[in-house]
């Protein structure tokens, strides 16, 4: 049986039952040890309007430290309520289901999501198809990793994991907004 979390009264709802975080820590960095990463611009951007495309949503972006909150703040205010609101308004539109947390564990308090973590290197148990979770009731959560990939021993306990988006090239592992709508693609279509 899946690991379920609490749903609050104000649970969040989306047509899709698919939700997605992007972890900044715990991460791992190049040496395997546990890391935290910086948010970009292009982190928020492509990720809500990804995620806007395929109808997906809310967007958590994982963070524990105050002075990356207040950039993305700063960044969503413009584009929410300054000159940006004007001059692009389906980037407000977009910018709406996104959620900052501190922690993963923020996020399951916010709905009663199965949890799916991602990665280029996986466990070998428990790994499923994307394309699988259209099939299993209930709301899930996609969770990303940054730097060099999720630092898992660190975070709540998945459901389990999805199969990592097989390359033929000589680059070992896509950038994390590319794999965000390879796996979203597989997964509304």
């Amino acid at each position: 049986m899946p690991r379920r979390w609490r749903v609050p009264e104000s649970g969040v709802a989306d047509s899709s039952g698919i939700a997605v975080a992007l972890v900044h820590h715990p991460v791992l960095n190049r040496l395997g040890e546990t890391s935290t990463t910086a948010i970009t611009s292009i982190d928020i951007h492509d990720f809500v309007r990804t995620c806007a495309f395929y109808d997906v949503g809310p967007v958590y972006i994982v963070h524990p430290a105050d002075g990356m909150h207040a950039l993305v703040a700063d960044m969503t205010r413009y584009w929410q309520e300054g000159a940006g609101s004007v001059r692009n308004p389906g980037r407000t539109e977009s910018l709406a289901g996104l959620r900052m947390v501190r922690r993963l564990e923020d996020v399951l308090e916010d709905a009663d999501y199965t949890l799916w973590y991602t990665s280029a290197k996986p466990p070998e148990n428990s790994m499923r198809e994307v394309r699988e979770l259209s099939g299993i009731p209930g709301r899930h959560l996609l969770v990303f990793g940054t730097g060099s990939g999720l630092d898992a021993k660190s975070l709540p306990t998945p459901n389990g994991w999805l199969s990592p988006v097989a390359g033929i090239g000589k680059v070992r592992h896509l950038s994390v907004r590319a794999a965000l709508a390879i796996y979203l693609d597989r997964l509304r279509r």
